[in-house]
């Protein structure tokens, strides 16, 4: 019960925030290329690509799991006939 109660809280404390802000709005007198937005979308998602490969690499590591293309490499040395001279 709570926990319900503080989440409510929560959501309606954002609302409020939320029409607070729309409420004293001034409009802004300059000009934002449109080129801009698409900008930031290509940052933020060139940040979250990276974090997500140094998470998943800090997880390899972690669990000693090795990566496919070792094991690729791996299975191809070990089948792969030594000649001996």
């Amino acid at each position: 019960m709570y926990t319900v109660r503080r989440t409510a809280l929560a959501v309606f404390a954002s609302i409020e925030l939320l029409v607070l802000l729309a409420a004293f709005a001034k409009p802004a007198w300059g000009y934002v290329d449109p080129g801009s937005g698409l900008l930031a979308v290509q940052v933020g998602g060139s940040m979250l690509a990276g974090g997500l490969f140094i998470l998943r690499s800090k997880i390899r590591k972690l669990f000693g799991l090795s990566s496919p293309e070792k094991d690729k490499a791996e299975t191809e040395a070990s089948t792969t006939p030594e000649t001996e001279e």
